[in-house]
């Protein structure tokens, strides 16, 4: 885990044990009486006769607490056995799977523990059972491997996300909830996976946005936001979001971020975040496309002109003709495509196409029917007399003498250039 609660397996070991021994001998030992807090007095509970049922488990508790956990654990099996209905039954699967954790079988214990949670929830050994893998959850993560022929050779890391994962879900809020969704925001942190630990350390910021370790929870989170930024030629998500964080860190606790210098990292989140787009636009430069590049510079004028890379934009546009802060705001989708070389000459505005030239010749009227009576050797003549066509013209390109309707153009688009006809009077000669 992280610097401040790193501790090692045999000390997290040690602590399980503890927590466990002090659950036996809370729990009525046979033949004693036992008492319990309520409403500020101690009163006694009533003592399980011993060879009864409940005298049986009190038993089992103590040859844990003696450490004795193999037999603990056959006498627990016997118990669930012939018990598989009394109501003490939840009582047992969590005995039994003390007496698992006593011989270090950590694994087989979680089966004992689950079965509780997942058949149990009402009764008062659910959270428990829950408190019990959490412990074990802490000591997966911290590296203790699952048996296999005896050995200690199978990592149980995954083991310890499930069950960092299901706590969260199965006591939403709790206090329990809240160590298990910042010890698995560690854990991914220490692995590292800064994506995963990234997304825990936010889920715990909207889940528990009152906790104690909130400030700890925002600045993981932010180092976690840079450590996924790889360069500028990359997504810059996390830096985008890690620069936000940080002003917000710098508003809820100011002195804390004076101390580990906020500002500062700003700044420098501004350096990569300009640099991309110098990056950006030194590529639309070889793409020809002087416009988009003009806009990129521009805008990390604008943007982080603190920055040193504001400065080499300046350099550029100024190499470029170009304004430093455009007279208008340039909307980088018109300008993304400009491929002309002679577009560098005018990278303040759009590229417009050139308007076409007036038509100086009257317009074209519609030419009249050829008459029914025409020579009917004319090669392109039209075999419907009624359809309006262009006259023939001698030795024209094809494409021209194909017959068209003749239309009037439109009021906002001038009438294209095309061959004007000779006048309707003349008729075209005979080949």
């Amino acid at each position: 885990m992280h610097d401040r609660n790193r501790v090692d397996q045999g000390r997290i070991w040690r602590a399980l044990a503890l927590l466990i021994t002090v659950g036996v001998l809370a729990g009525p030992v046979s033949g004693q009486q036992r008492h319990d807090l309520e409403d500020g007095t101690w009163v006694a509970q009533p003592v399980a006769e011993p060879g009864s049922p409940g005298g049986q488990l009190d038993a089992i508790r103590k040859l844990i607490a003696q450490g004795e956990g193999k037999k603990a654990k056959h006498a627990a099996d016997d118990w669930i056995e012939k018990h598989s209905d009394h109501p003490l039954l939840p009582e047992a699967y969590l005995v039994r799977g003390d007496a698992n954790v006593a011989r270090k079988h950590f694994f087989k214990s979680l089966y004992d523990y689950e079965y509780v949670i997942r058949e149990f929830t009402g009764s008062e050994q659910f959270h428990t059972a829950m408190r019990r893998e959490f412990e074990l959850a802490k000591l997966f993560a911290a590296g203790t491997n699952r048996r296999l022929w005896g050995m200690r050779i199978l990592p149980a890391t995954d083991e310890a996300e499930e069950i960092l994962v299901r706590i969260q879900e199965r006591s939403p809020g709790s206090d329990l909830g809240e160590m298990a969704s910042i010890l698995l925001a560690d854990y991914y942190f220490d692995k590292p996976q800064m994506d995963s630990a990234a997304e825990a350390y936010d889920l715990f910021l909207i889940n528990y946005p009152r906790s104690e370790q909130r400030e700890w929870a925002m600045l993981r989170l932010i180092q976690a936001n840079l450590a996924r930024f790889k360069g500028p030629r990359f997504d810059a998500t996390g830096l985008i979001d890690a620069g936000q964080r940080l002003k917000t860190y710098r508003a809820e606790y100011p002195a804390s971020a004076e101390r580990i210098g906020v500002g500062a990292l700003l700044i420098r989140i501004d350096e990569s975040l300009a640099m991309r787009d110098m990056i950006a636009a030194g590529w639309h430069i070889k793409r020809k496309q002087p416009l988009s590049a003009v806009y990129l510079y521009q805008r990390v004028v604008q943007d982080y002109p603190q920055t040193a890379a504001a400065q080499d934009a300046v350099r550029e546009l100024e190499a470029m003709g170009a304004p430093v802060v455009p007279t208008e705001e340039l909307d980088p989708a018109a300008v993304a495509y400009d491929v002309t070389p002679e577009a560098s000459t005018q990278a303040q505005t759009p590229i417009e196409l050139p308007p076409a030239e007036p038509i100086t010749e009257p317009a074209v009227e519609p030419t009249p029917a050829v008459p029914a009576t025409a020579p009917a050797e004319t090669p392109m003549d039209s075999p419907d007399a009624t359809a309006t066509t262009r006259p023939q013209v001698e030795h024209a390109e094809p494409e021209m003498l194909e017959p068209t309707e003749v239309t009037q153009p439109p009021e906002t688009q001038p009438a294209p250039q095309q061959i004007q006809p000779e006048p309707a009077t003349t008729q075209p000669e005979k080949p």
